[in-house]
């Protein structure tokens, strides 16, 4: 009887064992990590291959990918649903596409032969991640954000956030920011107004920026699937070990104080443990803007990343991409989230005080509206020396009077002479 109640017990675990099995092989085997070119519109070819419209063929290293006759249009779409689209008439090769299934390391780069390409790049790169794209001896590298490159009309152009650009012959290197058209072969800045109204074409940037909002939407909506999908063996886990513990509590979006205190008391390795998981689940969220409905979330995230992070390069890169949002906050009016968004940067500030940021170089503090100002310099204060933070805007108004003042003497003293002049005469 007994050894009966014993074969029954093993028959029961083991297949309780099978059932995680099965469902951790699909959670893991389920995932494609490779990247796709897709036709949009008319003409193109992979390599020698003519592509189909709407049909995704998988791209490799050393591919050459062309689209032909005016109005075809293709995206690539890379693994961590980064995007590139190619405008008729354009040829690019891949030189890297390497891209690991939990976004720990993105290793992409191509070459533009011909014509222009449209960037939008979702996830964060950290550590050895990166994203270049090469023009002739000129490689523009990015950590995330949106550019435009038209090789023919000899430019470059940030729509977001900014590029790393580099003469690989001459070694000349410069930080290009938002809104600051470049040559590609001179490395001088075009004048803005003049680019807009002469270079830049209107309908190229409309095209891209529905196709964007049209792939911002799809990712949204598989978000919560995403939030939702855990390993069933992490979840039995957690039972029985501290940083799975941890993890469940991360998922959960426990309270952020009690969790940071857990994670405290794990040793180093499970430290980097919990780290890399949480932070493989923040790239799903990394796209998110303040007017996302789940932006709370990413938040969440990236405060643990901030409180568990073990290195710098990483650190500053969430503390870029915290200032960037907290730009758009101010620029869109949107502020709901503006003040949990300081305080996930305050509640950090030891992990950033070494970092030698720049507020005022990522806000635009003209944009601030007059009735924040007040709100904005008190909720900012104890970052004003790590973050180099200048809001003296008592100041601004100040040298503002004057130069009215200053303005209105010069009207008062020659205007009135003039007058005066035209009279006697």
């Amino acid at each position: 009887m007994k050894n009966l109640k014993n074969k029954f017990i093993f028959w029961i675990l083991f297949l309780i064992l099978l059932i995680l099995w099965k469902e951790s092989y699909s959670f893991y085997s389920i995932r494609d990590t490779n990247s796709y070119i897709s036709l949009i519109n008319w003409a193109g070819f992979l390599d020698t291959q003519e592509l189909k419209i709407k049909t995704r063929e998988k791209l490799k290293v050393w591919n050459t990918v062309k689209t032909i006759w005016e109005e075809s249009l293709a995206v690539i779409e890379w693994w961590d649903n980064s995007i590139t689209r190619l405008w008729w008439n354009t040829e690019i090769i891949i030189k890297e596409n390497y891209i690991t299934s939990d976004l720990s390391k993105i290793q992409i780069s191509l070459n533009l032969i011909k014509w222009k390409t449209w960037n939008n790049l979702v996830s964060l790169f950290w550590k050895e991640s990166y994203f270049k794209q090469y023009v002739d001896d000129v490689e523009a590298a990015t950590r995330g954000t949106v550019f435009e490159i038209n090789k023919d009309k000899d430019y470059i152009y940030v729509e977001n956030h900014e590029i790393n650009l580099k003469n690989t012959t001459t070694w000349k290197e410069v930080l290009l920011s938002k809104d600051k058209p470049m040559s590609l072969k001179t490395f001088t800045l075009l004048d803005l107004q003049e680019f807009l109204l002469n270079l830049k074409d209107k309908t190229w940037e409309e095209i891209n920026k529905n196709f964007d909002k049209e792939l911002f939407s799809n990712l949204q909506t598989s978000i919560t699937n995403n939030l939702k999908k855990n390993n069933p063996i992490d979840i039995i886990l957690w039972i029985f070990s501290k940083k799975y513990a941890v993890l469940n509590a991360i998922n959960s979006f426990d309270n952020i104080d009690t969790v940071k205190t857990k994670i405290s008391k794990l040793n180093e390795k499970d430290k980097k443990y919990v780290y890399d998981k949480v932070f493989a689940k923040y790239q799903t969220l990394n796209f998110l803007s303040p007017v996302d409905p789940d932006y709370d979330k990413k938040l969440y995230y990236k405060e643990i990343l901030l409180d568990a992070s073990y290195d710098e390069k990483n650190t500053e890169s969430l503390i870029k991409n915290s200032l960037y949002d907290i730009n758009d906050m101010i620029s869109a009016n949107n502020l709901d989230k503006l003040k949990e968004s300081i305080n996930v940067l305050v509640n950090n500030k030891e992990k950033i005080k070494n970092l030698n940021i720049d507020f005022n170089k990522y806000v635009d503090t003209n944009s601030i509206p007059e009735w924040l100002k007040d709100s904005l310099k008190k909720w900012l204060e104890p970052l004003k020396e790590i973050l180099n933070i200048n809001l003296d805007f008592d100041t601004f108004k100040n040298l503002e009077e004057k130069a009215r003042g200053k303005v209105n003497e010069f009207l008062d003293s020659n205007v009135w002479w003039l007058i005066d002049s035209i009279k006697n005469q």
